[in-house]
């Protein structure tokens, strides 16, 4: 199996975590990285990840929706979608 080189910029910062996680895991780049090309071959797809923190809009929200339930305004049951459809928009 011939061998070639791949060469990609990222920050230090970056590289340094990655060393360290890889040393505790007893592996080095070559590895690591070898193994996520072969998995983005393997299933056609690179899968992006986003924290799963809710942004401003959302927390307000959460925060109105929990005091609203706590406030004994809850929703529901509804009868019917249609019904459903006007609580949300009221």
């Amino acid at each position: 199996m011939s061998e070639t080189v791949i060469n990609f910029k990222t920050s230090a910062k970056l590289k340094a975590q990655a060393k360290e996680v890889l040393d505790e895991m007893g592996l080095n780049f070559s590895i690591a990285l070898n193994d996520y090309l072969k998995k983005i071959i393997l299933e056609k797809r690179i899968e992006f990840t986003v924290p799963e923190i809710p942004n401003a809009r959302l927390r307000k929200a959460i925060k109105e929706s929990r005091e609203d339930y706590k406030n004994g305004k809850s929703f529901g049951p509804f009868k019917n979608h249609e019904d459903f459809e006007k609580s949300l928009m009221s």
